[in-house]
């Protein structure tokens, strides 16, 4: 069957493979088979990057997971959430998969050459769980840091990009699932809200502390002094009835320089 191609200006013969439009079809030939025909370095880093990004983003979300911990309970939140939703767009996109089975295009198309190995029969090509990973993982990732749109944004379209240059997915496979991450991701600001007050009520709990961190109040606090001078004082801790106070000599005044005291731990 003849198709006038516009977008590479010239006619094509589709295959009419079950399932896929003829233009991902097209697109899958062309993109796969400049992979396979580009010289070793190239497809060394196509193969190399298909699974490093995913691996970067990772990373990236551990950095600000870490970098939460002294932070409100609302950047906390949105930090902690970002990987189980990561997660949950996976697993969606893997139940997906059982039921469409869409084979893979380098079944279908068996002459063209590829960088990747052709997966196993019942590894199944519809939606790509790297698009959906990568997807997911940049709506998280604007979501906890908005300054960081174009690193999420560029990341994510390198992923399912290399995904039909290596060979293993019609573009089709990789768009659908940029928009299911993306869709799922797109949850976490309103599931962060819901989960505020949780990390606000745990950080007073040491193990609320290991996991979410202990928050911008954990510092020293400041209360005016009048003798111009700042005493440290410990902090108290609520378990800990027994630990000694240092107690402040000077009267206390609004309009002095200030002593630093701790908050207590409830």
């Amino acid at each position: 069957m003849l198709h006038l191609s516009f977008i590479f200006g010239k006619s094509r013969i589709s295959q009419n493979v079950p399932g896929v439009p003829d233009i991902s079809e097209w697109w899958y030939r062309d993109l796969a088979g400049s992979g396979a025909a580009s010289p070793a370095f190239l497809q060394g880093f196509g193969a190399f990057a298909t699974d490093a990004i995913i691996v970067a983003f990772l990373l990236i979300f551990g950095v600000l997971i870490w970098r939460s911990r002294p932070g409100t309970a609302a950047e906390s939140a949105r930090a902690v959430l970002a990987v189980p939703l990561v997660l949950l767009a996976y697993l969606i996109s893997e139940v997906l998969k059982t039921f469409i089975q869409e084979d893979r295009p380098c079944r279908a198309f068996p002459r063209i050459s590829t960088i990747e190995q052709c997966p196993e029969v019942g590894d199944w090509s519809f939606p790509s769980n790297h698009a959906t990973l990568a997807g997911a993982s940049a709506v998280a990732l604007i979501c906890v840091r908005r300054a960081w749109l174009w690193l999420g944004v560029v990341l994510a379209l390198a992923t399912a990009l290399s995904r039909v240059y290596v060979g293993v997915h019609y573009p089709h496979d990789v768009l659908v699932g940029l928009l299911l991450g993306a869709a799922v991701a797109a949850l976490l600001p309103r599931l962060a809200r819901m989960l505020e007050p949780v990390v606000d009520g745990a950080r007073g709990l040491t193990a609320g502390v290991l996991l979410f961190g202990p928050g911008p109040d954990s510092g020293w606090k400041h209360l005016p002094a009048t003798d111009g001078t700042t005493r440290d004082l410990p902090v108290l801790d609520a378990q800990a009835g027994d630990m000694p106070t240092t107690r402040l000599t000077a009267p206390m005044s609004a309009e002095a320089p200030t002593a630093r005291i701790p908050r207590a731990r409830r």
